[in-house]
């Protein structure tokens, strides 16, 4: 399964603040570690501090935190901030709404593995992800 860019990395920072959740994170501490494009960067601290996922904090000591612990923080929680939509029910071949009268080959099938992945982003803590060293995205 593949996440958007804006989700990849939006997990990929909260992952990384979770590993010192006390702490008040900068943008330039959080760039010099992930190596997201800076401008993307702040667009993505923006959208996850307005989804309540962390708080920003102005001033010369200001930066961004969470404002909960890792383990109240459940992953489909990240994934619809981003606006992601994989926790909708989507066709296979991608079409915007199967027939259910004509269902397509893949419908079953395509719709277990849709409530899997569900289950599991929605069972699953930002805790799991803390301390992994997430590979760089280029």
């Amino acid at each position: 399964m593949n996440f958007s860019k804006t989700t990849e990395y939006a997990l990929r920072i909260l992952s990384f603040m979770s590993n010192d959740e006390a702490k008040l994170y900068t943008a330039n501490e959080i760039f010099d570690e992930l190596k997201i494009p800076f401008r993307y960067l702040r667009k993505q601290l923006t959208i996850l501090s307005k989804s309540g996922l962390m708080i920003s904090e102005q001033g010369i000591r200001g930066g961004y935190r969470l404002t909960k612990s890792p383990d109240q923080i459940f992953l489909s929680e990240i994934v619809l901030a981003t606006g992601e939509n994989v926790l909708e029910n989507q066709c296979f071949f991608g079409f915007k709404q199967c027939a259910l009268e004509h269902k397509c080959a893949m419908h079953d099938r395509w719709l277990e593995v849709n409530q899997k992945i569900s289950e599991v982003l929605s069972s699953t803590t930002l805790a799991a992800l803390k301390g992994t060293k997430l590979p760089d995205i280029i």
